[in-house]
């Protein structure tokens, strides 16, 4: 998820966030009323900058354009007064909306994203509920596994992180921040403090749902090896970034009061970490779809079934594409002076992430439900084996594999559907009759 820091008004180089804004400042001067709220730092840097330009007080349309004069006035501003006044002053510019109206530029409000996304992801929850049906309901007998309630405890983080962006929206993200009262600014820092540890959270148990999820499935294959000490590596992720969001700050108040320069602490470099931790979670997200799909390659279905299944597998990669979009986002934010306007499509980006996440690992029970209703397209892998593959002709010398997953419906595993056994089970009693056979 996006890191929101409010990066211009953290440092003391602050600068304005658009040069047309730098030219508003002088022209909300002239007016008599405004002339008493501004701070009197900027009033200062008025007198010393007005006679270094070539524009008459009262040529608006050259005070917009002048952008040498812009930029003297946003440094002496920058210089002397404090991140308070400068967003009094900037604020007291928007109220009067002389922006829009001297300069030629809107005022703007992208909030609604931040409000709709979530509440339109709440639709995921439908499909979490479907695959616990499905476990439940569809399968006699059947218990829920570990990836079934790794994926409950992931439900009820997206939950928390959906109404996060709600929460975020309502404050005012996706608004110019001059535009923001002191108070929401802290509301939306602190917000997304919480955010940051929840979306970290959610990815980490989204990779390890994944994890579980193929161990399941592969009750006997060769690969668990890997997938084992994958899960156990994604796991130390998880708790290493977790930790280091905790306490990137110290104190951890300072995350949401240092904006505004009058309280005590430090932080390490939040940027970075931020870019670290999405760096680290795409090749994750790569590393963990791609693990089962040479097994999958392997088997013993018709070339329509093996597709569907590969299809399913697949689409998981449309997590890794928005990761990569969310970590161009964090890189435009890096260098944002106006964060709660240019990172407000990044902030609920990170919320598709997680939704999307949910969606996939609730795939294979959609595609259960589908085989009731439908069950000429999404058939098992029992009425779409070749009459010569070797899964119908175990008895026959030299035609038997000698991996357990050749004899087995795979789309039977997938789903937990033959007869309430649970994959390994029913893996283990193959191999068993497999070898009585023999």
């Amino acid at each position: 998820m996006i890191y929101l820091v409010i990066t211009y008004i953290e440092h003391a180089t602050m600068r304005f966030p658009t040069g047309l804004t730098y030219a508003t400042v002088f022209l909300y001067a002239l007016t008599s009323a405004a002339a008493q709220s501004l701070p009197s730092c900027s009033a200062q840097c008025l007198e010393e900058t007005l006679p270094q330009s070539p524009c008459a007080p009262t040529n608006q349309t050259c005070i917009c354009t002048d952008a040498i004069f812009q930029e003297e006035l946003a440094g002496c501003v920058a210089a002397n007064c404090t991140t308070k006044e400068i967003l009094i002053m900037l604020t007291s510019i928007a109220t009067l909306n002389i922006t829009n109206t001297e300069c030629g530029v809107p005022v703007r409000d992208m909030t609604s994203p931040s409000i709709i996304v979530p509440s339109v992801g709440y639709i995921v929850l439908l499909f979490l509920a479907s695959r616990i049906y499905t476990r439940l309901v569809m399968v006699p007998g059947s218990k829920l596994g570990w990836d079934d309630w790794t994926a409950i405890a992931l439900g009820a983080v997206m939950v928390a992180v959906n109404a996060g962006s709600i929460l975020l929206g309502q404050a005012g993200l996706g608004k110019d921040i001059w535009t923001l009262e002191f108070d929401k600014i802290t509301q939306i820092l602190k917000i997304y403090y919480v955010q940051e540890l929840l979306y970290v959270t959610a990815i980490t148990l989204t990779k390890i749902c994944f994890l579980l999820f193929y161990l399941r499935i592969f009750p006997n294959s060769g690969i668990r090896w890997l997938i084992n000490a994958t899960t156990g590596v994604v796991i130390c992720y998880g708790i290493a970034f977790l930790f280091a969001f905790i306490f990137q700050c110290s104190p951890i108040s300072f995350n949401w009061v240092g904006w505004d320069g009058e309280h005590e602490g430090s932080c390490v470099d939040k940027n970075a970490l931020v870019l670290a931790s999405a760096a680290a979670n795409i090749v994750f997200d790569l590393w963990v779809i791609a693990l089962p799909i040479p097994t999958l390659l392997h088997l013993q279905t018709s070339t329509s079934m093996k597709f569907q299944i590969i299809v399913m597998f697949s689409i998981g990669f449309l997590v890794t594409g928005v990761s990569i979009y969310r970590m161009v986002m964090l890189k435009v934010f890096s260098t944002s002076s106006n964060p709660t306007w240019d990172n407000a499509p990044g902030g609920y980006w990170s919320i598709v992430e997680v939704d999307v996440g949910v969606f996939i690992l609730c795939l294979p029970s959609a595609r259960a439900l589908l085989r009731r209703f439908f069950p000429s397209v999404f058939g098992s892998t029992n009425g779409g084996m070749d009459s010569n593959s070797r899964a119908t002709n175990p008895r026959k010398p030299g035609r038997a594999s000698g991996n357990p997953l050749d004899n087995t419906s795979f789309v039977q595993l997938i789903e937990v559907n033959h007869d309430g056994e649970s994959a390994k089970h029913y893996a283990r009693e193959r191999t068993k009759s497999y070898g009585e056979e023999s």
